[in-house]
């Protein structure tokens, strides 16, 4: 299925170029943006850490190339990340997508070097995209 539109094509045809980057042929996924303190809650109550963070992904039943799962991102963790690192604010919010993205295929990170290689995983499907 493919992301709803909900008032921001350019968003979604770059979610969609994404995932087809990243080999999804087949895929059901929401992209939920959620406020600082209902990110807050929503990592207390799935992860048991108890403080604001930029995405939480959940995978539904990912099976081959076709991905199922929710991401959840909080905007403006996106805002100021983007301010920090200089980049734009739309770039970090496709940066995320990415990241849950990666998650549903399996990519992890847990440690420094898993960090690094999702990073540059991130880096390459964020080429696709406009931003």
């Amino acid at each position: 299925m493919p992301p709803r539109n909900n008032g921001n094509s350019a968003l979604a045809a770059d979610i969609k170029r994404i995932l087809r980057a990243a080999g999804s042929i087949s895929y059901d996924l929401s992209v939920v943006f959620l406020t600082g303190p209902q990110m807050r809650a929503l990592n207390r109550r799935a992860l048991g850490h108890d403080h604001v963070t930029d995405v939480i992904t959940f995978d539904l039943g990912t099976r081959g190339k076709r991905l199922e799962g929710e991401i959840y991102i909080c905007p403006a963790e996106a805002r100021r990340n983007a301010r920090e690192y200089g980049e734009p604010f739309e770039r970090e919010l496709l940066r995320y997508v990415a990241h849950g993205i990666l998650h549903l295929l399996g990519y992890d990170d847990a440690t420094a070097v898993q960090r690094e290689q999702m990073s540059r995983q991130e880096d390459i499907l964020l080429q696709v995209t406009k931003k």
